[in-house]
């Protein structure tokens, strides 16, 4: 009787578990729709201008870009439906050079190969910890409180406020170094690798200012006016060995140390980036010595890639950033982008009880560069130096305001010590959001591989064209052999 009882409890579980696998059940989605849904979801958020639109062109056949947005010349680069996939393969094994290569010498013919080739419909993102690559960006570089004014990134405010007789001072760069370190610790016991872009006090090319300024420096002021970082008059007022250190600072070794990290986030191959940096009330004005007056404001914003003006990708000059823009629309990145952001905003305003930056601001950069997030406030595309050119996932974080009423009294106090470091407690907390927002952006990787499982090579509408494309190839080819 006991046996037999076994059995039927047994056919129900087995009943109840076929029952949820065809609940579950997928319905396959076509290669071209997926692509296709992709491409016009992301350029609504990756183009802020008018002017940007006129350079992409989408239309049953695939995705073109124009070197200029009235289409006078041919496009540069053309993404048939069909090659999506593999050009999302390439992004994964070559240089950003060698696809620009390829994609100009193919024009408008398909890739040579397609048609034999295997790739997956879809790069399936990473959502375990061992093994997930993570990149930690502490922004800034100072070590101590006179670099951290150079910077203009520090906090002094009066006792008085606090009824305390010391004035509180401390600096984001000590903050968010030291928010690395402790998240670095708490990936790695997960089984993480994680790498840091600079050592403390130091750029990501290995100096701090007072160092550089004693090289060789004006071959990078030279290398600045070839960027375009400036004109051709600051060029020769920076040559000419009167300008201050305020102006060398953040108009030369600035800029090439955010070239640096850009290179040494990308070598290292990231699954996940991100930028850690601590917010401020927009326009906080500082009197008397150098004072902050505590504002009872708090809020967060993260940025993500997108948001390119027309200006930024149109001519000769916007060859580099058209080929992210290609890049963006076709891969994952994006999305990745956006969802883990948009993490971050729900642990900050869940654990932190910071809220995101309203919807509804007077702030510049929100109206003028960027655009807001469909999927959470506080999260904006926005065409930064680091969200454009670091390929794979990035959210570029300004966590809580560092002159709050509230968070001044914590941030300033030195009760905990880093790898030899003396900080804030307060970084923990925000180290906790930071992880919390990862293993949640795994766990959407997780249910988004599902749904990648559903994909299939399909019809895509150019059969004729693909075929004849193919035929014409090999017969070049051929005659290239007998030759």
């Amino acid at each position: 009787m006991k046996k037999s009882l076994s059995i039927a409890i047994l056919i129900g579980l087995f009943t109840i578990t076929i029952g949820q696998v065809k609940s579950q059940k997928i319905e396959p989605i076509p290669v071209k729709k997926f692509y296709m849904d992709r491409v016009t979801k992301n350029l609504q958020f990756l183009c802020k201008e008018a002017e940007c639109f006129d350079n992409v062109l989408v239309n049953d056949r695939g995705l073109y870009i124009y070197p200029t947005s009235q289409k006078v010349n041919k496009p540069e680069f053309i993404l048939y439906w069909r090659e999506m996939p593999h050009f999302n393969e390439m992004l994964e094994k070559q240089t950003d050079e060698e696809i620009i290569d390829i994609l100009n010498r193919k024009g408008s013919h398909y890739f040579y190969g397609v048609k034999d080739t295997h790739v997956n419909p879809a790069i399936y993102p990473v959502s375990e910890w061992r093994g997930l690559k993570i990149a930690l960006d502490p922004g800034h570089i100072a070590s101590t409180f006179d670099e951290a004014k150079l910077e203009q990134r520090y906090v002094r405010a009066e006792g008085k406020y606090f009824n305390q007789k010391q004035d509180i001072e401390f600096f984001e760069a000590n903050l968010a170094y030291t928010t690395a370190l402790v998240l670095k610790e708490m990936l790695e016991k997960k089984g993480a690798k994680v790498m840091l872009t600079h050592d403390y006090g130091k750029s990501a090319f290995g100096m701090n200012y007072n160092e550089w300024i004693k090289t060789d420096y004006k071959k990078d002021i030279v290398q600045g006016y070839k960027e375009d970082w400036y004109n051709r008059e600051k060029f020769e007022y920076l040559m000419s060995g009167e300008a201050p250190d305020f102006m060398m600072f953040h108009d030369v070794f600035r800029n090439k140390d955010f070239v640096a990290r850009g290179q040494k986030i990308n070598e290292f191959e990231p699954d996940l980036t991100l930028v850690i940096h601590y917010n401020a009330s927009e326009g906080g004005q500082r009197y008397g010595d150098l004072y902050l007056p505590p504002v009872n404001e708090n809020y967060s914003m993260v940025f993500i890639p997108g948001s390119f003006l027309g200006v930024e990708i149109d001519g000769q000059d916007g060859l580099d950033q058209r080929f992210e823009l290609l890049r963006l629309l076709v891969s994952h990145d994006l999305e990745g982008s956006d969802v883990f952001a948009s993490n971050i905003i729900k642990a900050l305003n869940d654990d932190l009880k910071v809220d995101a930056l309203p919807k509804d601001n007077n702030f510049d950069f929100a109206k003028r560069y960027s655009i807001l997030s469909d999927r959470s406030e506080g999260v904006y595309h926005r065409n930064l130096y680091l969200t454009r050119v670091v390929e794979g996932p990035i959210a570029y974080s300004e966590a809580l305001y560092q002159d709050n009423k509230t968070e001044m009294p914590l941030l300033g106090k030195k009760d905990l010590t880093v790898k030899g470091i003396k900080t804030s407690s307060r970084v923990k907390d925000v180290a906790l959001v930071y992880f919390s927002a990862i293993q949640d952006w795994l766990k959407y990787n997780q249910e988004l591989s599902k749904q990648l499982d559903a994909l299939y090579s399909d019809d895509f509408g150019d059969e004729k064209e693909f075929k004849e494309d193919i035929k014409e190839q090999e017969e070049d080819q051929e005659d290239k052999d007998g030759n």
